[in-house]
């Protein structure tokens, strides 16, 4: 699609069953999809368990044009990828971080900023997380409180220089008319814009809106009509937001257990029954013959069958003791 930025997205997971979550069939334009491995933490005390706590799942990421949560999730290599809206509802709950320090210590690990105009006023919280990660908060309001924007998300505190300056660059062709401020007062919200696709993250108002109906005893069905959304999104979504219990149902059988691969008939053993000193070490005497019976015209199939070891491994003798002849010449095919 010309013109829409790409971002690298983790865009679905399989667990230790070979169960595959989020948008495994995902659109990639013809990009390759990354692979990793995911340790989810336990439980924290006190929090309801989630799906995949403490468990280890292999997610794939690539560049698509899904719409990207808020959360980054760090691999066990130490990469370090946002997941999509759909992917990180399945493994949020697993990826609270613990609070271990102190009030004290916590509170030197945050930081506060604040600037403002007659207009407007702009705060931002940071709070300094575990392995170089800060979760970062930055609202805006207006003179007299009233919050007109906020943005927040976690990322590595060596990235914060580059997205400012993203920021920055994307100013320009960012801003738009300011809009009206709109009456609150009324009993109940008005319905936001319909989601227009799969996938599509959650505003804000669609939240507010999916609260209030929901605890004012529209079902998932209603809601989903007029959120424009699938009924499965909705009710994840409900239990997200602590409002509804698990919907184990939703959740799909695990595949049948496939016949495990025979293991390779490669052993020392078998090896050797073919070439009688496979593996064996090289003795000083040994080399010497063989570089005599190289310099004196012997190939490498002669000089193996003589040795009983195979073709690559007189190979890699050749070239490592520097022998002259035919086979040594030949021995970089064997990738010497």
């Amino acid at each position: 699609m010309k013109g829409r930025l790409l971002v690298v997205l983790i865009y679905a997971f399989r667990d230790a069953r070979g169960t595959w979550y989020g948008e495994p069939d995902a659109v990639l334009r013809g990009i390759q999809p990354g692979r990793g491995i995911l340790t989810l933490p336990p439980t924290v005390p006190g929090q309801d368990p989630g799906l995949f706590d403490g468990q280890q799942v292999k997610v794939l990421y690539a560049a698509c044009d899904l719409e990207a949560s808020q959360t980054s999730y760090r691999l066990d290599d130490g990469g370090s990828f946002v997941a999509t809206w759909h992917v990180h509802e399945l493994l949020s709950p697993a990826y609270h971080r613990v609070p271990t320090a102190s009030a004290a210590a916590r509170e030197a690990a945050t930081a506060r900023l604040e600037i403002g105009s007659s207009q407007r006023h702009y705060s931002l919280h940071a709070d300094l997380l575990a392995e170089g990660r800060a979760e970062i908060t930055v609202v805006i309001s207006t003179a007299d409180g009233v919050i007109c924007g906020e943005l927040a998300g976690e990322l590595d505190t060596g990235d914060l220089s580059e997205v400012s300056r993203l920021i920055a660059s994307a100013a320009p062709i960012a801003s738009a008319p300011t809009v009206s401020a709109v009456d609150t007062s009324a009993a109940t919200s008005p319905a936001p814009a319909k989601a227009t696709r799969p996938g599509q993250a959650w505003t804000s108002e669609a939240i507010a809106y999916l609260e209030e109906h929901y605890r004012a005893g529209r079902g998932p069905e209603q809601l989903a009509d007029t959120l424009g959304r699938s009924e499965k999104s909705i009710r994840w979504k409900l239990y997200g937001l602590k409002l509804a219990p698990y919907p184990g149902d939703l959740v799909p059988d695990p595949r049948p257990e496939t016949e495990p691969e025979a293991p390779k008939a490669y052993t020392v053993d078998s090896k050797r029954q073919l070439h009688p000193n496979a593996y064996k070490p090289w003795e000083p005497e040994d080399e010497k013959r063989l570089a005599e019976r190289c310099s004196q015209g012997a190939s490498l199939p002669e000089l193996s069958q003589e040795f009983g070891r195979n073709e690559g491994a007189i190979a890699s003798r050749l070239l490592k003791i520097q022998a002259e002849g035919p086979a040594a010449d030949n021995a970089w095919e064997y990738g010497g």
